[in-house]
C-alpha cells in the first residue's frame, strides 16, 4: 500500500520510513579501484544511508507512538512522506544496477521493529558493493555505464536527505548528526583500502569522520618501525626556566614553535622494553592523527632521557597547526604561543585554583561535557580506548585577543596507557596511582572495554557539573574508608552524583547515571547497539542540555 494512501498521520511517516530502511542495499563482500571506483560509490551510499538512520533515530520515526514529527502540519508530514517514498523507490533503483551485474545479494530481513537491527540492513553495504566477481565485460559495462547510474542514485538521494532534514530538524541537530556520524558509520567498515579512500584529501566528508577513519587505518596497522617515527633531538627541545615540560622546539620544516612534554617514566624490570614498544607506536600514531576535529592536539614526535634505572619518554604537544583536510583548510582558534606567561592549563587546575566568580557558564560546561562525549565516540568508533582520562589530561590553551580560557575548546591528552581496543592491556596502568582511583571502574583491573572507559567521562562530568575535583570534597575522616576503587564508586553514586539532577538537570544527570552504572551494551554486542544507545542516552541528551 502506497504510504500516502493512509493520509497525514504519523503512521505514514513511519511506514514510508520503514520502508527506507526494508530496502536498503546488503552486498556481501568488498573490492575497490579507487575514487571513481566501486568502493567509492559504496562509501558515499553508506554515509547517506547512515544518515538517514541517524535521522530516523533523532525523529523516532520506526515508532507512532514517540515520532516527534507528530505535530508538524499535514502538509509537512506529506512532503516527508513523500520523500522517503521516493527514496524507497532510489533504493530499488540502486538494485536493479547491482543485480543485472550478477552481484550476489544475500537473504536479510525484510524489516525489523528493532532500531539497531533495522540499522545494520545497510551498515554491511560497504563491506561489499565492488567485489564484482564477473566476467571483464560485464565489469567494463559497470564502469562505463552502471556506476554512472548509480552515482546519480546516490546524488538524489544526498539531495532528498538533506531536503528532509532541512524542514524537519534545527541546526544544532544538523550538527549532532555531523557530529555522531563517525561512530556508526565507521562501524562496519574494516577494508583498509575504504579507510584510505575516507581520509583521502579528494573525498569530501566531514572533518571528524576523514580523521576517525585515518585513526581506525593507523591503528589497523602492525607496528611501525621506529625509522617512521620522529625522535626529536636533545638540541631541538630547549625547555624554558624552571620548567621541565614547556619549551620552544626547532623543528626542521616546521620553524619554531611553543610546545609542551607529557612525560612518562618507565622503570626497568619486566615488561619495560614492551611498553617503550607501545609508547614509540603510540607517539608515531599521534603524530600523525593530531586533529582539532578529535580534540587532539599537535603532536611533534618522542623525546627521550636516560635516567638511573630507567627511561623517560616525553609526548611533544603543541597547538593545533593549519590543518589540510578534504582538500581545504580547517577553521580554527589561533593560539598564543607565549607559554611562559600563558602556559596550557588543565582541567582539574582550573577547577582548583579559579574563584567562585569565574565559574564557567553553565551553557559553556554543557557544551565541554558534550564536546568531550562526542570525542569519545570518535575514538571508540576507531576502535581505540584511552584507559587513562581523568581531569588533569583534559586540557585548554589560550586563544589569542582572548582574556580567559574557552572551556569549550578543550584537547585530550594522557595516552600513554591506551591502546588499540584488540590488543590485550599490559601491566602497567593508572591504576598504579592512588591519587587518581575514584576516576576508574572497580573492575578495571580485570581489563578496560569501552564502558569501563566511559566510566571514567562521568566521574569526570560530574566535576564538570559541580565544577569542583571529586577528591577535594572529601573529608580527611573519609578518605580512610575509601580504600578501594569500589569504595570510592559508592562514595559517588551516593554523594556527588545525586546532586547533578538540582546542579545540571535531569538530562544530564541521566547521562551520568548512564556512564557510572554501565548502563550500555558490552564490547561482546557487534551489532551496533553501543554505538546506538550512546547517541540515544549520552550525545544527544547533552546536545539537548540547555542553560
Amino acid at each position: 500500500m502506497d504510504p500516502i494512501s493512509l493520509g497525514v498521520s504519523v503512521g505514514a511517516i513511519v511506514m514510508a520510513f520503514k520502508g527506507v530502511i526494508d530496502t536498503a542495499l546488503l552486498i556481501e563482500s568488498f573490492h575497490d579501484d579507487g575514487k571513481t571506483g566501486c568502493g567509492y560509490l559504496a562509501l558515499t551510499y553508506h554515509i547517506e544511508k547512515t544518515r538517514l538512520d541517524l535521522w530516523g533515530q533523532l525523529c523516532k520515526a520506526n515508532n507512532e507512538s514517540s515520532c516527534t514529527l507528530s505535530d508538524r502540519p499535514d502538509l509537512v508530514k506529506e512532503t516527508i512522506t513523500r520523500i522517503l517514498g521516493e527514496i524507497v523507490n532510489l533504493n530499488r533503483e540502486a538494485e536493479k544496477l547491482i543485480t543485472k551485474h550478477d552481484v550476489k545479494m544475500p537473504e536479510y530481513p525484510q524489516g525489523s521493529d528493532n532500531p539497531a537491527q533495522a540499522m545494520n540492513l545497510s551498515s554491511a553495504l560497504p563491506q561489499a558493493l565492488s567485489k564484482l566477481v564477473v566476467k571483464p565485460k560485464a565489469r567494463w559495462r559497470w564502469t562505463i555505464k552502471g556506476k554512472a547510474d548509480f552515482e546519480q542514485v546516490v546524488l538524489k538521494i544526498r539531495k532528498l536527505r538533506d531536503d528532509l532534514e532541512s524542514f524537519t530538524i534545527s541546526d544544532n541537530y544538523r550538527q549532532l548528526l555531523h557530529k555522531a556520524l563517525p561512530s556508526l558509520a565507521l562501524k562496519s567498515i574494516t577494508s583498509r583500502e575504504l579507510l584510505q579512500t575516507l581520509y583521502d584529501p579528494e573525498t569530501r566528508v566531514g572533518s571528524a569522520l576523514a580523521a576517525s577513519a585515518k585513526v581506525k587505518f593507523l591503528w589497523s596497522q602492525t607496528s611501525p618501525d621506529s625509522s617512521d617515527m620522529n625522535i626529536i633531538a636533545g638540541d631541538q627541545l630547549r625547555f624554558l626556566s624552571g620548567s621541565s615540560n614547556l619549551g620552544i622546539l626547532r623543528n626542521q620544516g616546521a620553524g619554531i614553535s611553543s610546545v609542551w612534554v607529557e612525560w612518562n617514566t618507565v622503570q626497568d624490570g619486566a615488561g619495560a622494553a614492551e611498553y617503550i614498544k607501545r609508547i614509540k607506536t603510540l607517539g608515531y600514531r599521534l603524530e600523525k592523527i593530531g586533529e582539532p576535529a578529535l580534540r587532539l592536539p599537535s603532536c611533534y614526535g618522542l623525546v627521550f632521557q636516560e635516567i638511573h634505572g630507567a627511561t623517560r619518554l616525553g609526548f611533544v604537544f603543541g597547538a593545533p597547526r593549519t590543518i589540510w583536510l578534504q582538500g581545504r583548510v580547517q577553521s580554527m582558534p589561533r593560539y598564543t604561543g607565549d607559554f611562559f606567561n600563558l602556559p596550557p592549563v588543565s582541567l582539574a587546575n582550573l577547577m582548583e585554583h579559579q574563584k567562585t566568580n569565574t565559574i564557567p557558564l553553565l551553557g559553556d560546561r554543557f557544551y565541554l561535557a558534550f564536546t568531550l562525549a562526542v570525542a569519545f565516540s570518535h575514538f571508540h568508533a576507531a576502535g581505540w580506548l584511552h584507559k587513562g582520562f581523568h581531569s588533569d589530561n583534559i586540557t585548554f590553551l589560550q586563544q589569542d585577543n582572548e582574556p580567559h580560557i574557552n572551556v569549550t575548546d578543550p584537547f585530550i591528552t594522557g595516552f600513554q596507557y591506551s591502546r588499540p581496543q584488540q590488543e590485550q592491556s599490559l601491566s602497567r596502568t593508572p591504576l598504579e596511582n592512588d591519587q587518581l582511583q575514584h576516576y576508574y571502574h572497580p573492575d578495571a583491573d580485570k581489563g578496560f572495554s569501552r564502558r569501563l572507559d566511559l566510566y571514567s567521562l562521568g566521574i569526570v562530568l560530574c566535576e564538570i557539573g559541580r565544577w569542583g575535583l571529586i577528591r577535594k570534597t572529601v573529608s580527611d575522616r573519609r578518605r580512610k574508608e575509601l580504600v578501594d576503587r569500589s569504595a570510592w564508586r559508592n562514595y559517588v553514586n551516593k554523594y556527588i552524583c545525586v546532586d547533578m539532577g538540582w546542579r545540571m538537570g535531569e538530562k544530564y544527570h541521566g547521562v551520568v547515571k548512564t556512564l557510572l552504572e554501565c548502563r550500555l551494551p558490552g564490547d561482546d554486542h557487534d551489532d551496533g547497539l553501543f554505538e546506538q544507545q550512546y547517541l540515544e542516552k549520552v550525545i544527544q541528551p547533552l546536545a539537548e542540555c540547555t542553560a
